[in-house]
């Protein structure tokens, strides 16, 4: 988790400073095209650190950032859950059952993929941060202030 917890702090960084909508290299740009062909609306970033890249893929956004030499450091993906490895969604269906996938993060290095998955069950709100294989990392449980109590 440190690895996750220094990532955050390095985009959190690159994103305050960056303020500059720039195109970067050719070979860069065409690298991102090879990786993510369908990409849409694609806004570039760039700032002394590296490029932040924002775009819509099949309905979800994406951020990538890279780093001054053009390196994949990391992505994240936002969606609704659909696509999840089966591996999460079985736990999901056995830990949690009768929940309501609310949003998932997919954030992905160079060696690991993690899903943060936000659901809710009655007056119950749940962030649970699963490995690509399924494994709960971490869990949260909070009080929904806006459920409806009367309602089961």
């Amino acid at each position: 988790m440190n690895v996750m917890k220094k990532i955050i702090s390095y985009a959190a960084s690159f994103l305050i400073i960056a303020s500059v909508a720039a195109a970067p290299g050719s070979k860069l740009v065409e690298q991102f095209k090879a990786t993510f062909p369908n990409a849409q609306n694609v806004k570039w970033v760039e700032d002394k650190q590296g490029y932040f890249v924002s775009f819509h893929q099949s309905g979800d956004f994406s951020k990538v950032l890279y780093n001054t030499a053009g390196d994949f450091v990391c992505s994240w993906k936002y969606s609704t859950g659909e696509g999840l490895p089966t591996s999460i969604v079985l736990r999901l269906n056995k830990k949690y059952s009768g929940s309501k996938i609310i949003g998932v993060t997919e954030l992905t290095t160079e060696d690991d993929t993690l899903y943060e998955v936000k659901a809710s069950k009655g007056s119950k709100l749940y962030s649970i941060t699963f490995s690509s294989g399924g494994t709960i990392l971490n869990e949260s449980k909070f009080n929904n202030q806006n459920a409806d109590e009367t309602k089961g």
